[in-house]
């Protein structure tokens, strides 16, 4: 079966799209590597704020993290297309990221999940609890959701945080925990 042409593209993107420098980064809300790389791509976004570069960043969902499929949902509700909200959205759920764990969550309902998500979208912008409940479940927010899965999956990324500068796969080349000066060392020579 194809892959369902989504209503718009895979990710959420900063910068120029024509810039001579392209990152893509796939991470997974609630994977602790992840959550790691996080930093660095928030500080990326700041360091190269002019356009210089254009970042596409794709949330995904790895099959080992049973809560992260609904908390992507709820950063989709909440920010839509507003790259800045799910920037935002994402660094308050990544600091978060222990609240939703499997531990955590190992003797707890789907429902009691789906009460978290609204509670934090609640505590980062005054988002209504029973509007984003109700949004959670809408086929546009599920359809914006695997948008990135499946696109991932015509990249070959299977695991994450995964990157690609000008769609060359970066395993290898970062350290676990990123920092600016390593992207920089592979960005600024290309600029």
């Amino acid at each position: 079966m194809p892959i369902p042409i989504p209503r718009k593209p895979s990710g959420y993107f900063y910068g120029l799209s024509d810039a001579n420098v392209q990152v893509e980064a796939f991470i997974d809300i609630q994977c602790p590597h992840s959550k790691l790389a996080w930093p660095s791509l928030v500080a990326l976004k700041e360091h190269y704020a002019k356009g210089e570069i254009g970042l596409a960043v794709h949330l995904i969902t790895l099959s080992n993290h049973r809560q992260a499929w609904d908390v992507s949902k709820g950063i989709f509700a909440l920010a839509g297309d507003d790259t800045e909200k799910f920037f935002g959205f994402a660094s308050y759920l990544y600091a978060r990221q222990s609240d939703y764990y499997n531990g955590p969550f190992l003797h707890k309902t789907h429902q009691d999940l789906l009460n978290l998500i609204a509670d934090f979208a609640h505590d980062f912008a005054g988002f209504n609890k029973d509007e984003m409940l109700k949004l959670i479940g809408t086929n546009e927010v599920y359809t914006d959701a695997r948008t990135p899965i499946r696109f991932a999956s015509t990249k070959g990324v299977w695991a994450t945080p995964t990157f690609f500068l000008n769609s060359s796969d970066l395993v290898g080349k970062f350290s676990e925990e990123p920092s600016l000066e390593e992207w920089r060392a592979v960005i600024d020579p290309r600029l």
